[in-house]
């Protein structure tokens, strides 16, 4: 049984035996460190987002920017195609002459790439991929080399250990598929029979999708001269494009092999499917049906 405070109590002495509030307890040093940790993981995985909207969007708005000036500069680098003064002639094609390097079963001849083998420097765009599967405007430009500072500038670079489109072998190139513009983020959409262009200041090297495999890493062999083949000699040239498998990691790598199936010399007839690029005209004649 609870006893009362008199009555004739005073207020201190009424305060003083009132029901004090809860002591504060203190945190344990225990429980102070697992907050702390807590924080720096929140820290962490907010400085690990902004790093992934970096990588992934802003590197990709830098490596546009540099693809778009690549593409300026070397068309504005490109031989001039000579004046025709036959006035009926201009309403066709007028392929230049051309050293052929060699030639197909079929009898076509392959022209050789004298300028693209110059065009090895850092700054130096050996030339332009066009793969209309990959997108209406996908244009990549070469560089020499697979390095940072080749491929993280909106482009593809040459595996500097493989061949030249003007030989038998394999031409052989890398690009990003995530990052830096992603330039074969969209490899995995080539198609058997799909076309793929490469354009230079010595012509354009056709060439036609024939296989499509993932590999690991180190299986090195589909950049040998005959793909998946070391040691063989090569009779016809190839193209490989090889990225980063699956998407957002670099556990394997996706191949595709085209062969080379045409060339086509300063002056001649752009195929249709390129002919709506505006720079295109610049070294080969297109038709207006095709633009």
């Amino acid at each position: 049984m609870s006893i009362a405070p008199p009555r004739h109590a005073g207020p201190t002495q009424r305060a003083a035996e009132a029901p004090q509030g809860r002591p504060r307890r203190r945190r344990s040093l225990g429980a102070k460190l697992v907050s702390g940790f807590g924080e720096i993981l929140i820290t962490l995985g907010v400085l690990g987002l902004l790093f992934v909207v970096w990588e992934l969007w802003w590197t990709g708005i830098e490596a546009e920017s540099d693809r778009q000036e690549s593409l300026e500069d070397f068309y504005a680098n490109t031989p001039e195609l000579p004046v025709i003064e036959d006035d009926d002639a201009q309403d066709g094609p007028n392929p230049q002459d051309f050293e052929v390097c060699y030639t197909l079963d079929d009898g076509t001849e392959i022209g050789c790439a004298p300028l693209m083998r110059g065009a090895t420097g850092p700054e130096d765009i050996m030339g332009v991929a066009y793969a209309p599967r990959l997108g209406e405007s996908w244009a990549a430009p070469i560089r020499h080399g697979v390095g940072a500072e080749q491929i993280d500038r909106g482009g593809v670079g040459h595996y500097s250990v493989t061949q030249w489109p003007d030989e038998p072998g394999n031409f052989a190139m890398a690009g990003h598929r995530n990052t830096n513009a992603s330039m074969l983020g969209n490899q995995d959409d080539l198609q058997t029979g799909d076309h793929i262009y490469v354009v230079s200041n010595d012509g354009m090297y056709v060439y036609q999708v024939r296989e499509r495999h993932v590999v690991l890493p180190t299986q090195t062999e589909v950049l040998s001269p005959v793909p998946n083949q070391p040691g063989e000699q090569a009779e016809v040239g190839v193209l490989t494009f090889t990225t980063c498998h699956p998407m957002y990691s670099n556990r394997e790598r996706l191949i595709h092999h085209a062969e080379i199936v045409d060339f086509v010399p300063l002056g001649g007839e752009a195929p249709a499917e390129l002919a709506h690029h505006d720079r295109i005209a610049e070294l080969f004649w297109v038709s207006e049906r095709g633009a």
